[in-house]
């Protein structure tokens, strides 16, 4: 029942009120065969008082017409509550996807960056987009399951009012189709189990067709052995793996649903040799019985999506349980001024897959001053990304503190120094709309900024929103940077901002925009190897194995920036 749980939570009293409508049309559903059968039966008033006089009814005779009548409404009714019940809890149903989507956007929200790196995107897509649906879709069923399990309550209370042995007969008979029910569908779910497992590893193939669509074009080789050991090898697994399921399932339904057929032809054939059933009693039995048919194919039929379902809810409870909160207060934000950043003997240890220890960067201490700009360099794995991930706190420190100003960074603050803080890492990404801004001075700076980085001919803005993202590598970034500066934070991380820029957007970058922010007292941090700017730089911190080597005070009038190049090839 635990699949049930979030519509009880979302709504209980409609889910109340749909589950007692479902089961008063299953109780109207058993109640219509002995309505039937007494309009039929020699002695009318046998299972209802009724009747045998003719009516005319609008032109029409009709026998039995206070029967006739009962039936009737009793169709009406169904009508009415299974319609109410299934529009109701439908009505649910979207409601719970939508929330249950929500809580899982506010959990990837909220989530560390670190355990979000480590799960990737296509498990929280997958998740999303296919095991929400399968959730909802199963629970949705509950009306029509309930209708089932009522009407063939009813209908066995009516064989057992009927012929006590026969009922007896019929009970041992579902049992035994139950049981032997069960044992294909447990193969079934096997199957449907490895096949949601693939399912994440197709979405990261289909994740590599789209963005690695460049490199395979140049590779012949390489796209061919992408399509034929990846994509079109999981598109085969899932498709090997639900073949199977719900082949074993199908097989399985069926074998259910002549079940009653075979209890039919028992009873008619066999049973009556060696009990005393009359010809009304074996009437009675037999539309009972086929009566039972549909009950049990529904019931039949809801079994397979309760499987996947439960599968998906498997799948979604991991996630959640592998995505932890932050430990950080939200509400409300700090305002207070600093004028350091101050990093004393911060480590931070990646994670490790397997055994042993991840890299490790640290102990680092350090300073960042509003009104300078400083420079991050060193050689590929020398720690760069990760102390930039520390500076924006992104990566939280395992041992050593750092303090804005007088603000010691905890979970009590961390929200609020992060709100200090604008970066461009080099897989940012850009949002089509300014988010958070707006008012007739943003409207006018925005017109500045698009004109001074040369991209008012290529975007405009209206109602907060960009005309289009179909830009360059290089114009992207410098749409990106425009939303960074419209939001004015007093420090800033730019991650190889410069790296796709032409020679004339560099020498902007460097001459023009970061002595910009270190005259309006920004903290800029620029992690780059274009060596011949880097007497735009107050000081350098030389990036090691993992260390902070070095921390080199820079001079224009008396460093050169030969040296400065002979220190990051050092450095290298």
């Amino acid at each position: 029942m635990k699949l049930f749980d979030a519509f009880s939570q979302k709504a209980p009293n409609k889910v109340f009120f749909s589950i007692v409508l479902g089961a008063l049309a299953g109780v109207c559903y058993a109640f219509l065969i002995p309505t039937v059968l007494d309009s039929l039966a020699p002695d009318p008033g046998r299972y209802a008082t009724a009747g045998s006089s003719v009516e005319t009814i609008a032109g029409v005779e009709v026998a039995h017409y206070r029967l006739a009548a009962v039936f009737l409404l009793t169709c009406a009714f169904i009508l009415f509550a299974r319609s109410f019940s299934q529009i109701m809890l439908l009505r649910v149903s979207m409601d719970v996807a939508t929330s249950l989507r929500i809580r899982i956007y506010h959990r990837i929200a909220s989530a560390p960056i670190v355990q979000l790196e480590r799960m990737g995107s296509p498990k929280l897509i997958a998740a999303l987009t296919t095991d929400v649906a399968r959730i909802v879709m199963g629970a949705r069923m509950l009306p029509d399951l309930l209708i089932s399990i009522v009407t063939l309550v009813g209908m066995l209370g009516f064989l057992l009012y009927m012929n006590a042995a026969v009922f007896w007969f019929v009970m041992g008979a579902i049992v035994f189709g139950v049981v032997s029910y069960q044992i294909p569908m447990y193969f079934g779910n096997r199957y449907f189990v490895r096949s949601r497992h693939v399912a994440d590893d197709l979405q990261e193939s289909i994740r590599a067709l789209i963005y690695g669509a460049k490199e395979l074009k140049l590779n012949q080789n390489k796209r061919a052995s992408f399509f034929d050991e990846l994509l079109i090898e999981h598109e085969r697994k899932i498709l090997q793996y639900d073949k199977r399921g719900f082949t074993i399932v199908r097989a399985a339904m069926n074998y259910g649903d002549l079940i009653s057929f075979f209890v039919i032809g028992a009873v008619t054939f066999v049973f009556v040799n060696y009990h005393s059933v009359s010809s009304t009693e074996l009437l009675g039995v037999i539309m009972a019985l086929l009566y039972v048919t549909g009950p049990v194919t529904s019931i039949l039929n809801f079994i397979p999506q309760v499987i996947v379902a439960r599968v998906s809810l498997n799948k979604v409870t991991q996630i959640l349980d592998e995505l932890p909160e932050e430990e950080a207060e939200q509400h409300p934000v700090l305002d207070f001024d600093w004028q350091s950043i101050v990093f004393k003997d911060v480590c931070y240890q990646h994670p490790h897959a397997g055994e042993g220890s991840g890299f490790q960067v640290g102990p680092v201490s350090l300073e960042l001053e509003r009104g300078q700009v400083t420079f991050i360099v060193g050689g590929n794995g020398s720690g760069k990304s990760t102390l930039s991930k520390l500076m924006t706190l992104h990566y939280l420190p395992q041992s050593g503190s750092i303090r804005f100003g007088d603000v010691e960074v905890d979970p009590r603050t961390l929200v609020s120094c992060r709100q200090q803080i604008g970066a461009i890492f080099t897989d940012y990404y850009l949002f089509d709309r300014l988010l958070g801004l707006g008012g007739a001075q943003v409207q006018e700076r925005v017109m500045g900024y698009l004109s001074a980085l040369q991209l008012d001919h290529k975007v405009t803005i209206k109602d907060g929103r960009f005309s289009t993202l179909a830009l360059s590598d290089g114009q992207k970034k410098r749409l990106a940077l425009l939303v960074s500066l419209l939001e004015d934070k007093s420090l800033y991380l730019f991650d190889e901002w410069a790296a796709d820029q032409d020679p004339v957007f560099k020498q902007v970058f460097y001459q023009t925009l970061l002595p910009e922010l270190r005259a309006r007292n920004k903290a800029v941090v620029v992690i780059s190897h274009d060596d011949r700017y880097f007497d735009v730089a107050d000081k350098v911190l030389v990036m090691e194995d993992g260390r902070l080597a070095r921390v080199e005070l820079v001079s224009g009038a008396t460093r050169t920036k030969a040296a400065l190049a002979g220190s990051v090839s050092a450095a290298a």
